[in-house]
């Protein structure tokens, strides 16, 4: 019997609920920690203030872009019988992280030191987050079927972004003075500390995965091993073309950082006045767009969420080139409805590894993020050269880009001729023999 036959005969319907319950309490913690777990407007802003330019404030993206490149090398040292443990570790290490650059603005220190702690968090939260993000998903594969995951990635991220609101209102609230006992640096300080509670919290609920067994395989030498996943890899044309389409989607994407520099040419007031708000209509849509987006998979195939997903990002990067005035801050709303195909991508190409294979292939579908690390700073450097129109230009070309890739993708099912033989002993290293069609 298969890797993949066993996982799906061996979940329960107790498993799917327990661990699909597990999976969206994670996200709704990680959603309350949004402003400082996600690297970029919080981040952009709190460099400005902190005297840096908008290619360095852009800086904290690309670091953590960067530092996505560590599951990879993960997926052939962790055994599947610790899976859950990597999950807790790379969590207790995120919330660890953000407590320490808390501990940096708290401090005396220059502000130069603080700028380099933020760049730091970037980079060190892309190696953690990463790796807490691909053995997630692993997780989910083992413990749910297809259907329970559809299901539990619609509840998801329609609840979840709510959660981000009311995390994005409480750090406007913060930042915008509203404690008054709080005031520069130290509301950004505060932000940090619940940020750290939230994921240490994260890392607790995650050690409840009910997961399925899987036979552990020998493991190959390593140079052997990366051969072997990547010749699986790139031998699926629909794997191949889904990686160049997330690729595309992700450069679009990251012009975020650098659109909420802009709200001070749009809107006339400094990004830290409107950080919150901006976070707050970039979770708002995406709550909504959880809701459509798991409707449409659920309708009409995995591929229609990635088609509107790119869309989103292209009328978002349009929207922030000619809006006005307030009206220029809707574009941070289109951003985060279109932002939940950095879901349903891994979501599509788990949907067509073997659960042996599974950490292998979103490993190098996740090489995406350190390859489009150069997209935030290529949108401040073209900022600083031609303006930020030409950022919005680079955002609408990459999302077209995605889009007429993600339309090349099968709606739903391989092609046969794609389909991984699933007996291979080597299946963990991506090694089965596979024709590209």
């Amino acid at each position: 019997m298969s890797s993949r036959e066993k996982t799906a005969a061996g979940v329960t319907a107790a498993m799917d609920r327990h661990n699909g319950i597990i999976f969206l309490v994670s996200w709704v913690l990680i959603y309350v920690a949004a402003p400082v777990v996600y690297i970029d407007v919080v981040q952009a802003a709190l460099c400005t203030k902190l005297g840096a330019g908008t290619t360095m404030a852009n800086l904290p993206a690309s670091a953590y872009l960067f530092g996505n490149f560590t599951p990879f090398f993960f997926s052939w040292l962790v055994p599947h019988r610790i899976v859950r443990t990597v999950v807790v570790a790379a969590y207790c290490t995120t919330a660890a992280l953000l407590f320490a650059v808390m501990t940096a603005l708290v401090l005396p220190v220059g502000d130069s030191v603080r700028i380099a702690a933020v760049i730091g968090q970037g980079l060190v939260q892309g190696l953690s987050s990463s790796i807490a993000f691909v053995y997630m998903w692993q997780c989910l594969k083992r413990g749910t079927t297809l259907q329970g995951r559809t299901r539990t990635l619609k509840v998801t991220y329609t609840v979840g972004p709510i959660a981000a609101v009311a995390g994005s209102l409480g750090a406007q609230f913060i930042l915008n003075q509203g404690i008054p006992a709080l005031g520069y640096p130290y509301d950004f300080a505060f932000l940090y500390l619940v940020g750290a509670v939230c994921i240490a919290l994260v890392a607790v609920v995650a050690s409840r995965y009910q997961l399925t067994p899987l036979e552990e395989e020998q493991l190959p030498a390593f140079g052997r091993y990366v051969a072997d996943g990547v010749r699986s890899y790139v031998g699926i044309r629909t794997l191949v073309v889904a990686w160049l389409a997330y690729l595309a989607w992700y450069i679009s994407l990251n012009g975020i950082s650098n659109m909420s520099l802009y709200t001070r040419t749009a809107v006339g007031r400094d990004p830290k006045e409107l950080s919150g708000l901006i976070l707050a209509l970039r979770f708002g849509f995406k709550a909504a767009s959880g809701f459509l987006l798991g409707d449409l998979a659920s309708r009409y195939g995995m591929r229609a969420p990635l088609v509107t997903a790119a869309y989103l990002l292209g009328a978002a990067s349009l929207w922030a080139w000619v809006a006005p005035g307030y009206a220029y801050l809707l574009s941070f709303g289109l951003m985060g409805a279109g932002e939940l195909g950095g879901a349903y991508f891994p979501n599509y190409v788990v949907a067509f590894s073997p659960a042996a294979a599974g950490a292998v292939n979103l490993s190098l579908l996740h090489l995406v993020n350190p390859a489009s690390a150069i997209g935030p700073v290529l949108h401040g450097a073209l900022t600083e050269r031609f303006g930020f129109h030409a950022s919005f230009t680079l955002g609408i070309v990459a999302a077209v880009i995605a889009l007429l890739l993600v339309r090349r993708l099968p709606v739903g099912q391989l092609p046969a001729s794609e389909k991984e033989p699933e007996a291979a002993p080597a299946a963990r290293a991506g090694s089965s023999p596979e024709r590209r069609s």
